[in-house]
């Protein structure tokens, strides 16, 4: 028996703008419906976007409900910001693994040799 875990879909703000255009041909709460809200989505959608008056009101909220929507999926913490992969994509990657050693532990090194060598000295003497 195999296990599967899902993890939540992160929802994008530009697929809910896209959504959010489909009420100037008709078709009005889908945006709200993508964002989980389903009650209100089919009352914008029965109501052609509560007389347009939630159509205009959803285009300064858009932004808030899908960070919101993020958080409470568990794909986001509030001082996180949720970008698209693409845009991660575009990024160069950081490796939190420096190939080039650091001063500091390259002094360590010659001193630790140092030691090294002198006690090897010393037993060599002894």
């Amino acid at each position: 028996m195999t296990t599967q875990t899902t993890q939540p879909e992160v929802k994008s703000r530009s697929i809910a703008y896209l959504l959010w255009g489909l009420g100037f041909v008709g078709i009005c709460g889908l945006h709200r419906m993508y964002l989980g809200q389903y009650g209100l989505g089919t009352a914008m959608l029965f109501t052609f976007g509560l007389c347009g008056v939630g159509q205009l009101v959803d285009v300064a909220v858009i932004p808030q409900a899908t960070k919101e929507v993020n958080i409470k999926n568990g794909v986001a913490s509030r001082k996180q910001e949720i970008r698209p992969p693409s845009e991660v994509a575009k990024e160069p990657y950081k490796s939190e693994v420096s190939l080039q050693p650091k001063a500091d532990l390259d002094e360590w090194d010659l001193e630790q040799a140092s030691i090294e060598e002198t006690m090897k000295k010393l037993r060599d003497k002894s």
